[in-house]
Order: structure tokens, then sequence, then C-alpha cells
């Protein structure tokens, strides 16, 4: 028998037959020193299937394939993913305390290889046929006259011989990040997006035996080891929120130092369960697990239908909450066993099962769907596609799990790949050459799945279509920077009395003096203005506009970069004015990369001192969204100088005018963005 902090250890070596456990029954680890490992009591660590955990897997996968193919309606279900890092600390940690307690040490070969078992094939196939569909359909668009540069097809396949050197190597997340790329704002879909969070995981999986090797060799007791990791928790949290950048989340949602908090939370879990008394503990107060758990999927549920991905909440305590709200329910299941089983309902246990290949597989099948159907734009998935995203992924994961993930599981890698040598030398006998032509067929279609998406990595295209068109809109932007316009004064109307020699047009031109017939005047409409009177200052949705506006308005000065934000915007227009460099209108196209406050609304409207702004209503699917678009209608209807170009109002009637990733303009979409601008700054010339 145990105590806490102490295991009693039997020195019978003789070999015994070792009784069978039922599932779920514990094993004690109160303290991970070197013990001969069979004489121990089964108290403590959770040993065998734990009931609850496959219908849990069921709702983390459900959440996430569900936010992917309708975010609008689940805008938290990404969630999912931190309730799959939750267990897998949990598991994995308690995977490592039972051998440490049933053999005494830890090897890191035997649980590295049964890792690699687990994930590497269905990744492996998964990458490969994903990249070679995508091939397939480039090649047919190059047979028919087409060019692959610049189309769908052709930007799916940019960078893919990275992605899959970044999913070989267990680092998707950190190539994503040191490529530049924004997880929610991508030029377009990326066909392995989802494999940042396998990743984080494959990453936990490398490193945390080696701290739990460390902290067996420091003697811990199990309390202070949860203590550990639970610090390491409130490590990664706060780092996330500090180092939350404006606008983008990307990096604290992606990097592995500021999203390890669910794995943390689980592992520490694992540790609490490790405890001699955790058994009793938790047998002698059952409500309060219930009313944890309960809480917890509570939770868990309202997090998913209120809380956006790009909501600065997430990152300042809802990912946080989300993990201890799916711990709690790990330890109901694991405190209440017969919960756990009615939680595992056949259905939610298949899911379960599965969870893996289903996860692994919805995120390519859904981008190729939607490019094929939907012009890409995976944000807005149509019906037709996301039926075709739902039976495709449920086939292939359920073959995936049949003929390739629990073979390999059961036989090893080297075992099955030469159950499947032997099968292509058998004879002839119907039975055996039936499975002689199954095998030949494996393998003649493995052999040309590799050549497709060799062949896609080696033609794919250096960029993307709207790469291209930014990067031209760039160059342009740079040589419209026009020098300091001469002195002027904004366009003013002049006070009675004034005369009309005194009066400086737009440009510092004095108008013709002009005396006024008696009785009332006529109606005469100012002209619109031209490019050399408008200066342009936006983010990327400019600059992919750049030269439309060009062609539209000759002369105008664009002053766009990429993922600007609007305070940002606004110390750019205060510097040209500084400089005199502000010509007499003003268009400003910004809100896309993050809110609209109302005090740089304020400081925009004094640094223009005077002249005409053009405000141009953003586009695009983020929280704050709805918010900008209201800020720069009120600013519009406070301020006499200020009009709208309403640029949100011209997608919604024709939202196939935006690209691939639902917010910037294709060339047609770019047009339309400057011909509202140009309707815009004649209204405010009439004005």
């Amino acid at each position: 028998m145990s105590v806490p902090g102490r295991t009693l250890v039997g020195r019978n070596t003789r070999k015994e037959r070792r009784p069978s456990r039922p599932p779920g029954t514990l094993i004690s680890t109160d303290t991970l020193t070197r013990e001969a490992p069979r004489a121990r009591q089964t108290r403590a660590v959770p040993r065998g299937r734990i009931a609850g955990l496959d219908g849990l897997r069921a709702i983390a996968v459900v959440l996430v394939v569900a936010y992917h193919l309708a975010p609008s309606w689940l805008p938290g279900g990404y969630v999912g993913v931190d309730v799959f890092f939750v267990l897998s600390g949990f598991l994995i940690t308690t995977i490592l305390l039972r051998e440490r307690a049933e053999r005494g040490r830890i090897s890191l070969r035997r649980f590295w290889v049964h890792r690699a078992r687990r994930l590497l094939p269905a990744l492996a196939v998964v990458v490969a046929v994903g990249v070679a569909v995508v091939s397939a359909a480039a090649g047919v668009v190059l047979l028919g006259g087409g060019a692959v540069e610049g189309s769908l097809w052709g930007d799916l396949l940019v960078g893919a011989g990275a992605e899959v050197a970044a999913a070989a190597t267990f680092t998707s997340n950190w190539a994503t990040l040191l490529l530049g790329r924004s997880y929610a704002a991508a030029s377009s879909p990326h066909l392995f997006e989802n494999l940042w969070s396998l990743a984080v995981e494959e990453q936990f999986y490398l490193l945390w035996p080696l701290a739990v090797i460390l902290i067996g060799a420091a003697g811990l007791a199990m309390r202070r080891a949860a203590w550990v990791a639970a610090m390491l928790a409130a490590a990664s949290a706060l780092a996330m929120a500090v180092l939350l950048p404006a606008g983008d989340p990307t990096r604290v949602y992606l990097g592995t130092d500021t999203h390890a908090f669910g794995l943390m939370i689980g592992a520490g879990l694992a540790f609490w369960w490790a405890r001699d008394d955790a058994r009793e503990a938790a047998a002698a107060q059952p409500a309060r697990a219930v009313t944890l758990g309960a809480v917890g999927l509570v939770s868990l549920g309202a997090i998913a239908v209120l809380l956006p991905w790009d909501s600065a909440w997430a990152y300042r305590g809802g990912l946080v909450l989300a993990s201890l709200a799916a711990a709690a329910v790990v330890h109901l299941v694991v405190a209440v066993p017969a919960l756990g089983e009615r939680l595992d309902t056949p259905l939610l246990r298949w899911v379960g099962d599965r969870s893996y290949g289903i996860y692994l597989w919805h995120w390519p099948v859904l981008v190729v769907a939607v490019t094929a159907l939907d012009g890409g734009r995976v944000r807005e998935a149509s019906g037709p596609a996301v039926v075709i995203t739902v039976v495709a992924t449920v086939a292939a994961a359920a073959a995936s799990y049949r003929w390739l993930e629990m073979p390999v599981r059961r036989m090893g890698l080297r075992r099955a790949a030469r159950v499947l040598v032997g099968r292509l030398r058998r004879g002839d006998d119907a039975r055996s050459g039936w499975r002689r032509r199954r095998a030949v067929a494996v393998v003649g279609a493995a052999g040309g799945v590799l050549a497709l998406a060799g062949a896609g990595i080696a033609l794919a295209p250096d960029r993307t279509g709207l790469e291209a068109r930014l990067e031209e809109g760039a160059r342009l932007a740079a040589t419209l920077a026009a020098p300091p316009p001469t002195p002027s004064t904004p366009a003013t109307i002049p006070a009675p009395g004034t005369p009309a020699s005194s009066v400086l047009g737009l440009g510092g031109t004095p108008l013709p003096a002009q005396v006024p017939p008696p009785g009332a005047l006529p109606e005469r409409r100012p002209a619109p203005p031209v490019g050399s009177d408008v200066t342009v200052i936006g983010d990327s949705v400019a600059l992919g506009a750049a030269p439309a506006l060009a062609e539209a308005l000759p002369g105008i000065a664009v002053d766009a970069e990429v993922g600007r934000q609007f305070w940002t915007g606004v110390d750019r227009v205060e510097q040209l004015a500084r400089q005199g460099r502000l010509r007499d209108y003003v268009v400003v196209a910004l809100g896309t990369n993050g809110a609209v406050p109302e005090e740089d609304m304020d400081r925009l409207i004094a640094a223009v001192e005077g002249r005409p702004v053009v405000l141009v209503t953003p586009y695009g699917d983020r929280s704050w969204m709805a918010a900008s678009q209201r800020a720069v209608r009120e600013a519009a209807r406070a301020h006499p100088n200020a009009v709208v170009a309403d640029w949100q109002r011209a997608v919604e009637r024709r939202p196939d005018v935006l690209g691939s990733d639902g917010i910037h303009p294709d060339d047609d979409g770019s047009a339309v963005f400057a011909r509202t601008v140009k309707r815009a700054l004649a209204a405010a010339a009439a004005a």
C-alpha cells in the first residue's frame, strides 16, 4: 500500500501474472521515484480507457469543423482546438506517469515511436493527397490554355513546398509566423492551415516527456508537480495577453509559447489525479465534480457561441477560460465514470475515435470544395460546398482509420509494410490473387499521388494573384508620390462681401472676379477634383486598387501599406500635413485591420484642417467591422467636410468583386472601388 509522498515497495521479484484491470483503474505514483513497478497499489494514475473522453473529442472536433464551415453561426467554435490541447496534456502526462509507475522509468524511444505511429501515416497521406488534387486541378487549367499563376488553383500551390516541409518537421505554426502570414487575413486560403495546432501538440510531445523525467529526478510530489504545470500555464496565458498586438492576433494564437496553457492545464490535472489521495478526495465530494463539470460544459457552449476569434477578450482570458472549462469536464468524467459512460454515446464515440482524421481532412477538403464551387471564399462556403466537405471528410477519415491508422498502430510501420509486400508476392489462387491486385492498386495509386504532388511543388507559382496586385500597387504608389504642392488653402465658401478676386480655388489658384447679376444667382455645380488634388491614405485594400485609382484619377497620390491600422494612418496624415504635402482632398480607406477609435477619428478630422475628406467604409468578416463602419458613417454625419465612399454597400450589392479571401477586391472589384471613391470626391466638391 502507499501513502502520500511515499510508496512501499515489495521485494518479491518472482514473475507472476498481473491481474487484469477494468477501464479507468488508477495507478499510484505520488512521487516520481525509481521503484520496483509491480508491487504498487492501483489507486491514482488513470489506466486503460477513460469513459467520456471519446465523447469530449467528438464535441471538440465538431466545434472546429462547424466553425470552419459556418463561422457566422458559431464564431467561437475554434475553442475546440483548446479542448484538444487540454485532452492531450492530460492523456500524454497520464501515459508517462503510468509508464513510470509500471516500469520504473520512462522510455523516450517507446513514447516517441508510439506517437509517430499514431500521427505520421495519416498526416503524410493528407498532405500528399491534398497537394496532388490541387496539382491535378492546376494541370487542367494549364491544359485548357490558362495560366496557373494568378489562378485560384495556382494560388493554392504557392508555398506548397514550404508547407510540406513544415508539416514534416512539425513547425507549421512557426513557419506561418516567420513567413509573416496572417492566420485570418491571408491573401488566399492555405491548403494546410489547420496543421498549426498539430505542430503545437507535436512540439509538446517532443519536449514534455523530458520535463516529466526532470520532475521525477527532482523527486517532486504530485501536488507540487501540479503546481509546476499550473505556473507554466499561467506564464503562457500571461504571455498571450501581454504580447497581443493591435489588430491581428496571429502571433499569440499560433505561438507555442503563448498557446501552451491548455496543454499545461491538462498536464496539471493529470498530476493532480496521480496523488495517492486523489480518488478518495473525489469520491468524498462527487457533487463538486458534477457542478464543476456542468459549469464547464455550459461555459464551453457559451464561448463557442459568443467569442469571435479576433476579439481581444479571447486572448485576455477567453481561451484560458475555455481550457479550464474543458479541464472541469475531464475531471468530471474521471471522478464519476458513470457520467463518462453517458457521454460516450455510440455516435460520439465513433466520431471521437476518428477525430484525428476528421480534423486533418476537413480543412483541405473545404478549401478544394470552395475553390471549385465558390471562387475560393472559405468563409462564405455555399451549401453544396458544405455538404461535399462533410461527406468527403467523414469518408476519408473512416477509410484512414480502418485501413491505415489502426493497422499501423497494431503492427507498426515496418510490419505493415512487410504485410503489404507479402501480399504482392502471394500466389495466383482466387483469394490471394484478389489481395494482390488490391495491393498493386494501392501501390500504384500511391505512386501517382506522389508524382502529382511532386510536380505541383516543383511548378508552384512564386506568388498569389493578390500578392501580384499588391506588389504592382506598391510600385505604382511609389511613383505617385508627388512633390510638395505650392502653398494653398482648402477650398472655402467666401464670406458675404468678400471680393471675388481674393478667393482661392483648389490648388491655390485665384478665382476670377465675377459680378452677380441682379436677382437670384443660378446654381452652379463645382467641377469634381482631378487626381492631382487628391491624397489617398489606405491599407492593403487601397494598395491593391492603386492601378484602378490612377486610371480613374490620373495624378492621384496613393499612400497605402499592408496591415496599416487606423491610428497609424492618422499619424501619416498628420505627418503629411506638417510637411505641406497633404493635397486639397483627402481620401481615408482604413479599418480593415482593426477598429476605428473615436479619438483617432477626431484626430483625423483635426489633421485635415478643414479640407474635404472622403471616408471609405471598410468591408470584411471581422468582429470589429460593424463598429468601424458605424464610426465612419457617424463621422460623416457629424462633420460637414466629411463624405462617405460606401465601399461596404458596393460589395454587398456585388459580392463577386472580392477575391478569394473575401476582403481584397479583384481586378473588377478594384475598378468598382475606384468608381466609388471618384463619386464620393465629386460629392465632396459639391458639398
